[in-house]
């Protein structure tokens, strides 16, 4: 590498700072990263509760891996080998999410260039306490960590557009693309942070034509980085032989199911409404408020700047162009991928607060921070304590809920071992429906079934009877530890709309249990659904 390289990754790197001063602050948002991510997911980190689709994939098998490859995410296998194997170990995953997430919240921090250790904090806290991350931790723990590591791809992607040229175009595409390859929705978190880049440098004072033809290599950095994936989803279908997965929310044909205008409409309608109507929110009123004097905050930072002499008409017009496109960029997911975006999906959506502080903190000042500065950390803060908050209630709800259904499913077992005809580990087993002996919903925590997989009252939800052929052959295999054999699958979807299985009562009633045809059922309550978006059973 010639001299000039050397000299363009240092300066790119180090930004005029030290090594001592790059180390400092690197360990500050690991330190931001690790408090903060503790104090939020710690309970979920060790006390995980196995439900939902993580008790499909509690073991990452050989159709769990299909899966994953049909939906066009074969990043997750590779990831799976190379940084934590098959099992879905609590703690391991939570400390590599947290690890990632560390290593997200310095370079993002760096890609602002604001000096000083307040800011890095917040971005570190942004990035490590939002509904999103809550969503993951309480039900979707199995992918958090590969899911985050896509999130980190996207930041490294947008830091080698930054500082690096056209060469850094050419690498950024290629992270793009295994970001994308990894979970395809945190495409969202390099788009948006290559808008408010230009955002923070317009306020700055650069000129409206150097930050267009910046933007412009970020499209051909994102746009590169998409037909790269699409090629490489296209050679793995052909060398694997593998259908990608079709009309499901999160497949990846969802780009062209709706019209463009009405996928626009749906972006902003989504996008405003996480926001002004958070109910997945602990103390809701606070949230709406300290999210209202944000806004209110930086709308007005933001007039002051336009009404300022010193900047030009051509960048107060792209600034304020945007400002209007950002929310497409949050939600690039439900505008290119799905039709329904879930939290999950969210994650660039909770940029909007680094969004927020970025007037006060590119404003020139003394040594001590402003007012705005100060009034900006107390906001974001607040907002934080109301997530760790919301996040250990989700997590308690969890377990409650978990425990519950560990109990029922005991006296289920119970009840069928005294069957005279069933012999463990032989006697093939089918059971129908969910169980309505669980609470619909937990007095007191009706709030927060709002939360993505959060939803239901038990560990196995409502869903396509193959998607439940997983989960109780999971249940009884992992949880109950017990050798019970499932019968063949197609004898299960015939046994859920067998007319003598209708007929049947739905436990604890006497006659839930049957031998029916040498199969023996349980008809545990209402039957399967239509519900979008289930795994298929892959033999």
């Amino acid at each position: 590498m010639s001299g000039d390289w050397k000299s363009r990754i240092s300066e790119g790197w180090l930004d005029g700072r030290s090594g001592t001063e790059e180390r400092n602050i690197l360990l500050l948002c690991f330190a931001a990263v690790f408090g903060l991510g503790l104090a939020a997911h710690a309970y979920g980190f060790l006390n995980a509760s196995f439900s939902h689709d993580m008790l499909n994939a509690l073991v990452a098998d050989r159709v769990e891996t299909y899966w994953k490859m049909q939906l066009g995410r074969p990043g997750i296998v590779l990831y799976r080998r190379l940084f934590r194997g098959v099992i879905a170990a609590p703690w391991q995953l939570g400390l590599l999410s947290l690890l990632w997430l560390g290593l997200s919240a310095y370079l993002t921090a760096k890609l602002f260039r604001i000096r000083g250790r307040l800011f890095p904090v917040l971005v570190a806290g942004i990035l490590t306490v939002n509904i999103t991350t809550v969503a993951m931790t309480a039900t979707y723990l199995y992918e958090m960590d590969a899911d985050l590591f896509a999130v980190l791809l996207g930041v490294c992607a947008v830091f080698c557009w930054d500082r690096y040229g056209w060469p850094g175009v050419l690498s950024g595409a290629l992270l793009t693309a295994c970001c994308m390859g990894t979970y395809q929705s945190m495409v969202s978190v390099p788009v948006t942070l290559a808008m408010l880049l230009s955002v923070a440098a317009l306020l700055r004072g650069e000129r409206a034509a150097s930050v267009f033809r910046k933007g412009l290599r970020a499209i051909v950095m994102l746009g590169c980085g998409a037909l790269l994936y699409w090629l490489g989803i296209r050679m793995m279908c052909s060398l694997k032989e593998i259908n990608l997965a079709m009309d499901s929310y999160n497949s990846v044909d969802q780009a062209v199911s709706a019209s463009l205008l009405e996928r626009i409409g749906h972006v902003y309608q989504t996008w405003s409404w996480a926001f002004w109507n958070p109910d997945k929110a602990h103390i809701e009123p606070i949230v709406r408020g300290i999210n209202f004097l944000l806004a209110l905050a930086w709308l007005g930072s933001l007039l002051m700047w336009f009404l300022k002499g010193k900047t030009g008409g051509k960048e107060k017009l792209l600034c304020g162009l945007l400002l209007i496109l950002l929310p497409i960029g949050m939600n690039t997911a439900q505008l290119s991928f799905s039709r329904n975006v879930h939290d999950l999906m969210k994650f660039s959506f909770w940029l909007f607060y680094v969004l927020c502080l970025l007037p006060p903190f590119l404003a020139p000042r003394e040594k001590k921070p402003g007012f705005a500065v100060i009034a900006g950390t107390v906001l974001v803060l607040a907002l934080l304590c109301s997530n760790i908050q919301t996040a250990n209630t989700v997590y308690t709800k969890k377990t409650l809920e978990q425990e519950a259904a560990r109990s029922l499913m005991t006296r289920v077992l119970y009840r069928l071992e005294e069957q005279e005809d069933y012999k463990p580990g032989e006697t093939p087993l089918v059971l129908v429906g969910i169980s309505d002996q669980l609470n619909e919903k937990i007095p007191g925590f009706e709030a927060y079934y709002d939360i993505t997989g959060c939803e239901a009252a038990s560990p196995i939800v409502k869903a396509r009877s193959s998607y439940n052929y997983n989960a109780y052959a999971a249940y009884f295999r992992y949880l109950l530890d017990n050798p019970a054999v499932m019968a063949d699958w197609s004898t299960w979807n015939v046994m859920q709309e067998d007319p003598r299985v209708q007929e049947m009562p739905a436990y604890p009633t006497e006659g839930c249990i049957q031998l029916l045809d040498g199969i023996m059922v349980v008809k545990m309550g209402s039957g399967p659904d239509d519900t979008d978006g289930a795994r298929e059973y892959n033999p």
